[in-house]
């Protein structure tokens, strides 16, 4: 055997082996990144309870935010594109959390049952970033308080909130959506008080 061919067997046994060990490292299970699972908690009754409660309440949303994605806006730089954190997600679409926290949050036992549907429409449910640093969470809903029967709103209404995260990150802004929650969950609440029984009433 000539020192050429010698050496050209090292090279083809060489990469043998680091085919084989490659194809055994392939065989072991990989670890998988597994994001972050939140929610927006358990809400407290509306603080003061209600007078009026809704009958029944019903949260929408578009299609965008028919998933449990958590979306975010860099509003410094890209303000009309949604982007997703790929580490986070929610526990439910949004619509559904809300719905949740309503419920839970307008249930005062010492309030007194109203006629009205309560349906809420969501625009916006995102976390925004003013500045690489700085963030909000970010809910624009469309209220109607509907009568017991029937399509016809006696009463609509605009809710902006925007809640300050306190950290620029997913974890952050789950803090915030909390709170925004339940902020909204509060203002509805005074609403539906100061239109009064009698819009209402059963």
């Amino acid at each position: 055997m000539t020192f050429r061919n010698w050496k050209r067997g090292v090279r083809i046994l060489a990469a043998l082996c680091a085919g084989l060990a490659l194809g055994a490292c392939g065989g072991l299970p990989q670890r998988s990144a597994v994001p972050a699972i939140y929610d927006l908690g358990v809400a407290e009754a509306a603080s003061p309870a209600p007078a009026i409660l809704p009958s029944k309440i019903e949260v929408r949303a578009p299609s965008w935010l028919a998933t449990s994605a958590m979306q975010y806006r860099l509003e410094y730089r890209q303000p009309a594109q949604r982007q997703m954190f790929s580490e986070s997600r929610w526990a439910a679409p949004p619509a559904e959390m809300l719905q949740r926290r309503l419920l839970q949050a307008l249930s005062a036992p010492s309030s007194t049952g109203g006629g009205c549907r309560l349906r809420l429409e969501i625009d916006e449910f995102t976390q925004a970033f003013d500045a690489p640093e700085a963030s909000a969470a970010v809910i624009n809903a469309r209220a109607e308080l509907l009568p017991p029967r029937g399509e016809n709103a006696v009463a609509r209404r605009t809710f902006a909130m925007r809640e300050p995260a306190p950290s620029a990150d997913a974890r952050g802004g789950v803090t915030a959506f909390r709170r925004a929650g339940e902020r909204l969950a509060n203002e509805i609440g005074h609403w539906g008080d100061g239109i009064g029984a009698g819009v209402c009433g059963r």
